[in-house]
């Protein structure tokens, strides 16, 4: 677009400056070419730049196009996780997680915080509850003990919260004042329990909090949540293994915030994993799994819709779930399906590392593909890239990629192919016996 652009304005000006003195027309073509360059191209999606897949809409909508399981309601905001590609050279592509608030009338979300994806623990795994400006995410087995990890929006500081005891199963709920959960507790061996903690955890200037038993199970517990007047519906999750897959059921039980241990009576069971649940003021439970939206009253299961569900949140009349791309709402009988947050505007450039008016161009470096996404990486003067994902991304045979281009075993050098004894080659890999 921008070499279309700048031909266009060179043409133009030419024949309006033809009488003019050369001084005079180089000075206007070249203030007219800067103009040129300096356009950019609004967009909400990547196919309207026609670069791809070289070129992306920044700030687009497609920036952040995956949503993390979970949606949280705070007041009349909706918060939610969603996966965003990375913007800069030193991550290639690698990826962030952001948290983004919209509210509950719609509108164009806004960015809350944004976390660099990593190998290993740490990242944020689901949104739990916003409680006071604290938000509670799931934060992948961050530590032995604890993955349910806080973040202030008013310090911009992360935390961990230690729930004593056992181990938390990534589920929360904070109600009326008390925090709700389903954790694992270790003995001679395993056991379940959904806890009742006073206040919201995390919050009460140690990261250590100590709960009430309300109820415990052989069976792993899933989804719990404080329902209407003194109840708490919570779940058990039951896994059936095969010899090509597993198979969930989800039992809901209806208890007591005092608890008594025991489990009570089940209420219903449904064949399927699932992710979550709310209830609304009637009592009646929205739950959500990866083949639908469904509501329960009584004794009767309704389908709302055919969507994968990931989190679900009841806010007055209306059902706010995250269906694994974006935040929608529906009403409580699930007509009026809307999406929450609105496209988002951005403009047309290169990916990191890429140039020329069609982006194609990756200067210095090396063009590495990932599910059809191609990466501009550096390479040094011995044409070794800064990372690499296959054997064939490093300079020749003598080097093996573990992430980054390395010496095969016993050779070395600036271009890996010194072997002090005898080299020795087979099918174009070869090997060095020193």
């Amino acid at each position: 677009y921008l070499y279309q652009i700048s031909i266009s304005i060179y043409k133009i000006t030419s024949i309006t400056i033809s009488s003019s003195t050369k001084m005079k027309s180089t000075t206007i073509i070249m203030m007219m070419a800067v103009c040129a360059v300096a356009y950019a191209q609004q967009c909400t999606y990547d196919y309207q730049c026609g670069t791809q897949p070289y070129g992306l809409c920044a700030g687009g909508s497609d920036d952040c196009s995956t949503t993390f399981p979970g949606v949280a309601v705070d007041g009349n905001d909706i918060y939610y996780a969603v996966s965003c590609r990375a913007q800069t050279s030193s991550t290639y592509g690698i990826g962030n997680v952001t948290i983004k608030r919209v509210s509950a009338n719609g509108g164009v979300p806004t960015t809350i915080f944004t976390q660099e994806l990593v190998s290993g623990p740490g990242n944020i795994d689901k949104i739990f509850a916003v409680v006071n400006g604290v938000i509670y995410v799931d934060r992948a087995l961050r530590q032995p003990g604890s993955h349910l990890g806080t973040y202030d929006t008013k310090s911009n500081t992360f935390g961990d919260v230690y729930l004593n005891p056992g181990f938390f199963q990534g589920q929360l709920d904070i109600v009326g004042g008390a925090s709700y959960t389903c954790q694992a507790v270790p003995s001679s061996s395993y056991y379940y329990e959904v806890t009742r903690y006073s206040g919201a955890v995390g919050q009460t200037g140690s990261n250590t909090v100590s709960g009430n038993r309300l109820y415990n199970s052989t069976i792993p517990c899933g989804p719990v949540r404080r329902g209407i007047n003194t109840e708490i519906i919570f779940t058990t999750i039951n896994r059936t293994y095969t010899q090509t897959d597993i198979l969930y059921s989800t039992t809901f039980y209806r208890g007591s915030v005092t608890g008594s241990t025991t489990l009570p009576a089940p209420l219903f069971t449904v064949n399927s994993l699932v992710n979550d649940f709310d209830v609304d003021s009637t009592g009646a439970i929205i739950y959500g799994t990866s083949s639908g939206l469904f509501k329960r009253v009584g004794a009767t299961s309704t389908k709302l819709n055919s969507e994968s569900v990931t989190g679900v949140q009841v806010l007055g009349q209306k059902i706010f779930y995250n269906n694994g791309v974006t935040i929608r709402s529906a009403a409580l009988d699930g007509s009026g399906v809307a999406t929450v947050p609105q496209p988002t505007t951005g403009t047309c450039t290169c990916r990191a590392g890429f140039s020329e008016s069609n982006c194609q161009t990756c200067r210095n470096g090396q063009v590495q593909w990932n599910n059809g996404i191609p990466s501009c990486v550096p390479v040094d003067s011995n044409g070794v890239p800064a990372s690499c994902s296959a054997d064939y991304n490093c300079p020749s045979s003598y080097y093996v990629c573990a992430g980054q281009c390395i010496c095969r075993k016993n050779f070395s050098g600036p271009k890996c192919d010194q072997c002090a004894g005898t080299v020795t080659w087979s099918t174009g890999v070869p090997t060095c016996s020193a």
